[in-house]
């Protein structure tokens, strides 16, 4: 997972390593303007056990906990900021946890649209800091969640259906609505 702040962040730096200090955290710099140099510190978040290819129910509490986490970063924003598609996971299973009690959640389908073709310049580490990433999660074996993230940590669409035919109208801003046959 890897979360980039501007070079010159230091206190942000450090409330990060602090945030995930029970994870492995490695620092690695580099250029990410298209044109004119943007330097941004790459935060790379490992070690965990959901990074290992682990099945995201196994570690729901986690990533609940790492999107959290993420979330906080965004409601401060001064600089740029992006994250990858894993911390989009991240950020968007924070946000249905926060809907809905999840018993039982799949990633069904994830992709990263490229927004804008900005790699790290000269630097053994690849980060596309422009991208959108478009998830789709099954919960709870019949409630669907849709999100389109941007690479800034902005939610740019979210919304809920269900694989029932009786309930069309319900959406994310009508889900509370809805009839509660999970629990």
């Amino acid at each position: 997972m890897r979360i980039a702040i501007s070079q010159d962040e230091e206190n942000l730096k450090k409330e990060l390593s602090e945030k995930f200090n029970e994870y492995e955290i490695e620092y690695s710099d580099a250029d990410i303007g298209g044109g004119a140099d943007l330097w941004v510190t790459i935060i790379i978040i490992g070690g965990a056990l959901f990074f290992k290819g682990k099945d995201i129910n196994e570690n729901l509490d986690a990533w609940k906990n790492i999107g959290d986490k993420i979330k906080s970063l965004f409601s401060k924003k001064h600089k740029p900021r992006f994250i990858d598609k894993e911390a989009s996971i991240a950020l968007a299973i924070s946000r249905i946890c926060q809907k809905t009690k999840v018993n039982e959640i799949e990633l069904v389908n994830s992709q990263a649209i490229i927004g804008k073709e900005t790699n790290t310049k000269s630097f053994k580490l690849n980060f596309a800091p422009l991208d959108y990433y478009i998830l789709n999660f099954k919960v709870n074996g019949i409630e669907n969640f849709i999100f389109c993230i941007k690479s800034n940590g902005e939610i740019r669409f979210q919304d809920y259906f269900e694989n029932s035919e009786w309930n069309y109208d319900i959406d994310w801003d009508t889900y509370e609505k809805r009839e509660d046959y999970t629990s």
